[in-house]
């Protein structure tokens, strides 16, 4: 099934289509392709040219014959295509070279997807032919391996009749060019013996599906760039999937489900084969993986060495004697810990899974580059040959393992710890690698029963709930969604709430996707790349951990899921409110602003827009599928209207996280800023990603002559830590140092948030962070927005040894210390500093939000929404009591008075609260939320055809009422009798409690009013009313001159409207 997720797979076409398309990226038609990198190593703009939009190679192919034969388009010639300069294949060689092997009947050729320019993303299969009958065979065999485990372990013919697949893939960092050729011309040799009638290539074939995709990185291997063209190292992109080239191979990973995989790559001096050094991957079932993993590289060094191929590298060098093993030869730097990696991602699928890398490398002398090419072909071919050889002697056994690994996943099994030193007597297979796992190595987790993304009101984000599930749906997660309401640890999870349950093939997976990871900064020194992800916590979503993997099932009815539901509600008020919940919302946003609509923001993470633009505003957050919620008309003091931005962003390495995050923001068409800009009349706001350093140089002098006048304007800076607080200081924004962690720890850390303060609306409560810093000696006009919380995962280690003379923090150091601080400068330039990661590797979603709001603060205000005319009762003056309160009910739609044969209004503020109209109030209140009438009524007394039949069955459905029982079991609501103040605690109070605005803090021992004993009936009601401020009573009114609340006198309709108003504008949120 192909499924679009927002924000993932994009294309340079898609990025800026986010702001119109929110659903379904646009397709557009290929350009000319550009002759070299639209980024280079070195920090430029990216260019958004239009391209084909194609992101999945899931096929829906079961049962179709091999081969598969659609002979491929001619590419163009590029005389300009980079790897012409190593001497390689050009990338429009691969077709007609393909081509021309179609006449061989071991042999398909299929196009899975197109790279992020367009170019094809070709694969090649080389096995004997299939009819129909015997491919769904195949298939149906590959489906009982991972979803019928159990039955698959006993199942001969399976186990005698499955094709073994094995996946060679080649190129994906784009100037690695050697694994394609090398690929092509072990295709070449093999075919050349099949048609020769070689018995030992024909059993190969026979036996075996050999999956060959020629280049993962079409536009890098033409370009000249290890990153794809969006900027991205796609090798550290299986996660979150924003590159096109990823999400190809993740979705061949669950349809090919490999018993073996190798990525090629180089360059590292030496031929270097896997398996990785410590650490290792917490989720994986290494006593299933790691003896054969070790055993097969062992046979590639042994058959390398005894070729003579180590005496090719580099001629003056001395002869190799070894493979480099990182399992055995390096015991930090080179680990397999993070699943971004493309070999560690496919070991999910229980494949033997490593990345090989060439020795010999680049270098500018072609012929010396063509005859390292050669030795890197003839050696690739031998890892190849050693691989299958080694298959083909192992295969009962790898076939076993991974049914097996399967097997534990679906029946749950703890994870199987290895020990440190352990007796190889106690683990199948191969024992070489057991003198070698020593305690770095140790490694394991424990699995929860389930995961519970809840619906309601504790989820922070609805939105990125959904998002969160299609990414885990996109990489074959199983996914449920719960019919009924269930309680779990106490915790109640409405019916709707997604379920991962984690007795399931792929629950390594499913765990390294959601989990928080572990802070492994004592196990080794050093990592090669980071050391924490999680989409449980930096997506935006909540998600919870319930239980044990020994717990039983949740009792609860589920329904599997196959694609998230994701609607919008609008309330019926002439002003709405958008509040920045997650990535949907901010795209809905800027949607709005690029569109022209007024929109202003309150200051507390949400945005209004008033009845002018109502109709475009609802229509714009149905595409988005984001809630439009009652909007305060009277919109405050402190709102600032907010405008569409052009964001000007610096960053190194190409800036492709800094673009493709501000573009999936709905930023359109960020604009490329580095230390020669000079047109700062053409951007906003200005993202720093990387520090503006100037020379005296004429072009750079001009530009920072530029920047100095784009700040006296009042020009705003948003961005990371050093670089704002050095353009912010040399130009007199703000005044803050910072103090650095090492550069290179990462992970994840719980962050807090300032009350009120500027990122108080939107901020997630973790955050991440890579080369970690925080503020100090901040200048008066800076104000504190987050601070370090508690460490929770990854590797951050202080240093404090004698060599080094100034101590470098830790974690315990950073711990309360600023982390994201803003300021006002002199000019009314506006600054906000970012000392975590918010658009790292466009991973950390969840912080979207934050991003988006500095960068609108910061930004240029606008005139935004008009208040609207005053609404006037005849009845309801200046001078009246609760006047503000009873016209921001009015403004909001929440009453209308009663309208006058003359035309006026009246309010009737004395006049009691009859209690359907308190269901009409609170419905509208919560912002006449989409609600599907029951066609029996709860209760007696109100019929279906009453004029507030809506509002009294929501109120029935929300338990905020559940009026009286009577002795057969109905219910009645009398619906005319005046509401008394004690229901009205309660109704105000379930209310409250249904929007997050209730914490679970006892009422207290004492009451606060002297008619109201701590035995009432509504005790803690009433008293969380009085806490909160919004009822306060009658003071010195008791009869010994004490405050009392009367709770049996009848509501007014003014003090009504002062209770909502309180309530509405209660700032606390605790959920």
């Amino acid at each position: 099934m192909n499924r679009r997720i927002l924000g993932a797979g994009l294309t340079l076409a898609s990025i800026t289509a986010l702001a119109l398309a929110p659903a379904a990226v646009a397709t557009a038609q290929p350009t000319d392709r550009p002759a070299t990198s639209p980024v280079a190593t070195d920090a430029v703009a990216i260019d958004a040219v239009a391209i084909d939009d194609t992101t999945t190679a899931r096929r829906d192919d079961d049962g179709l014959a091999y081969p598969r034969q659609t002979p491929f388009e001619a590419e163009p010639f590029n005389p300009a295509d980079a790897s012409v300069a190593r001497g390689a294949i050009a990338f429009h060689e691969i077709a007609p070279r393909v081509n021309g092997w179609l006449s061989s009947p071991y042999v398909s050729a299929e196009v899975v997807g197109s790279s992020t320019q367009g170019r094809p993303f070709y694969m090649v299969t080389i096995t004997a032919p299939e009819s129909a009958e015997q491919s769904a065979q195949q298939d149906a065999w590959r489906d009982a391996i991972k979803h019928d485990s159990a039955a698959a372990l006993d199942d001969q013919a399976l186990k005698d009749g499955y094709k073994k697949p094995v996946w060679f893939n080649n190129n994906i960092h784009g100037n690695e060019w050697d694994g394609t050729d090398a690929s092509i011309s072990y295709i070449e040799e093999l075919l050349g013996d099949i048609a020769a009638g070689d018995p030992e290539a024909l059993e190969l074939v026979e036996g075996s599906r050999l999956y060959f995709t020629l280049s993962n990185n079409p536009d890098g291997r033409v370009n000249g760039t290890r990153a794809t063209a969006l900027g991205l190292d796609p090798n550290r992109d299986f996660i979150t999937n924003t590159t096109p080239e990823t999400s190809i191979v993740r979705d061949l990973t669950a349809d090919i489900q490999p018993l073996f995989f190798i990525d090629l790559h180089g360059y590292t001096t030496e031929l270097q084969v896997e398996p990785t050094g410590p650490p290792q991957g917490e989720n994986y079932e290494h006593d299933l993986l790691m003896p054969h993993a070790y055993a097969a590289a062992l046979q590639i060094e042994q058959d390398y060495l005894g070729q003579g191929l180590g005496n090719e590298g580099y001629p003056t060098a001395a002869p190799a004697t070894r493979v480099k093993i990182p399992y055995r030869d390096t015991p930090s730097g080179w680990d397999g810990f993070p699943p971004v990696f493309t070999a560690q991602y496919v070991q999910f699928q229980g494949a033997i899974s490593y990345t090989v890398e060439f020795g010999p490398g680049r270098t500018a002398d072609l012929e010396e580059s063509k005859r390292r090419l050669a030795h890197n072909v003839r050696v690739g071919r031998q890892v190849l040959d050693s691989t299958l050889d080694y298959i083909q002697a192992n295969e009962a056994e790898l076939v076993d393992n991974q049914i097996e690994i399967f097997r534990r996943g679906a029946a749950g099994e703890p994870l199987r710890e290895i020990p440190a030193n352990p007796d190889p007597a106690n683990y199948p297979g191969p024992d070489q690698w057991a003198p070698l796992w020593d305690e770095a190595d140790v490694t394991g987790t424990e699995f929860p029963r389930a995961y519970v993304i809840p619906a309601g009101e504790r989820q922070s984000s609805r939105t990125d709930a959904a998002r969160l599930v299609e990414q885990l749906l996109a990489h074959g997660v199983e996914v449920q969604r719960t019919l009924a309401e269930t309680t779990v640890d106490g915790i109640a999870y409405p019916a709707g709430s997604y379920l991962v349950d984690m007795h399931q093939p792929l629950r390594g997976l499913a765990n390294v996707l959601l989990a928080d990871g572990s802070d492994i900064s004592d196990k080794v020194p050093t990592m090669y790349d980071i050391s924490a992800w999680s989409l449980g916590r930096l997506w935006g979503a909540t998600v919870d951990r319930v239980g044990s993997t020994a717990d039983a099932p949740l009792s609860v009815a589920t329904t599997p899921v196959e694609s998230a539901e994701i609607s919008s509600t609008v309330a019926e008020s002439p002003y709405l409110s958008l509040s920045l919940e997650g990535l949907a919302e901010v795209q809905a946003l800027n949607a709005m602003l690029n569109v022209g609509l007024a929109v202003s923001s309150i200051g507390d993470g949400s945005y209004v827009v008033g009845p002018t633009d109502r109709e475009a505003a609802a229509a714009i957050a149905s595409e988005y599928g984001v809630d439009l919620t009652v909007g305060d008309g009277r919109v405050p003091e402190s709102a600032t209207g907010v405008s569409a931005l052009r964001v000007g962003y610096t960053g190194s390495n190409g800036s492709g996280d800094t673009f493709l995050a501000l573009s999936q923001m709905g930023f359109v068409d960020p604009v490329f800023v580095s230390n020669t800009f000079v047109d700062y009349d053409g951007i906003d706001v200005l993202y720093l990603g990387s520090n503006l350093a100037f020379n005296a140089t004429e072009p750079q002098v001009a530009a920072r002559a530029a920047l100095e006048g784009y700040l006296a304007r009042g020009g705003g800076i948003v961005g990371a830590s050093g670089p704002v607080t050095t353009v912010g200081s040399t130009f007199g924004v703000l005044n803050a140092t910072r103090v650095t962690g090492r550069s290179d720890a990462n992970g994840i850390v719980e962050v807090d948030t300032t009350p009120g303060g500027l990122l108080s609306g939107t901020s997630e409560p973790a955050a991440f962070f890579s080369a970690p810093s925080y503020f100090t000696g901040l200048g008066e006009n800076v104000t504190v927005e987050q601070t370090w919380g508690t460490y929770l995962a990854g590797h951050w280690r202080a240093v404090t040894n004698a060599a080094t003379p100034v101590p470098v923090p830790g974690p315990v150091e950073f711990a309360g210390q600023p982390s994201v601080i803003s300021a006002v400068g002199p000019t009314g330039s506006r600054a906000v500093a970012f000392a975590t990661s918010p658009l790292y590797r466009t991973h950390p979603t969840g912080a979207y939000p934050d991003v988006a709001t500095a960068l609108l603060w910061a930004g240029p205000a606008s005139d935004g929404v008009a208040p609207p005319a005053a609404v006037t009762f005849a009845d309801v003056t200046p001078s009246t009591q609760f006047f503000t309160e009873i016209s921001w009910l009015a403004q909001n739609g929440i009453s209308t008075g009663w309208v006058l044969p003359d035309g006026t209004r009246e309010f009737r503020p004395v006049t009691p609260v009859a209690r359907d109209a308190m269901a009409a109030f609170l419905y509208r209140l919560a912002g006449s939320p989409a609600f599907e009438e029951p066609e029996t009524s709860p209760f007696t007394d109100v019929s279906t055809d009453n004029q507030f039949f809506k509002e009294i069955a929501w109120l029935a459905q929300t338990e905020i009422s559940t009026g009286w029982v009577q002795a057969d079991g109905t219910a009645q609501f009398r619906p005319l009798e005046p509401i008394a103040r004690d229901a009205m605690a309660a109704f105000l109070y379930r209310f409250a409690d249904r929007e997050g605005k209730v914490d679970d803090t006892p009422a207290p021992a004492t009451s606060p009013f002297a008619d109201v004993a701590t035995s009432n009936q509504f005790y803690a009601e009433i008293a969380w009313l009085a806490e909160n401020g919004i009822a306060t009573g009658w003071e010195g009114s008791g009869n010994d001159g004490s405050t009392i609340f009367r709770p049996l006198s009848p509501v007014n309709r003014d003090a009504m409207a002062a209770f909502m108003y309180r309530l509405h504008h209660l700032d606390q949120n605790v959920r």
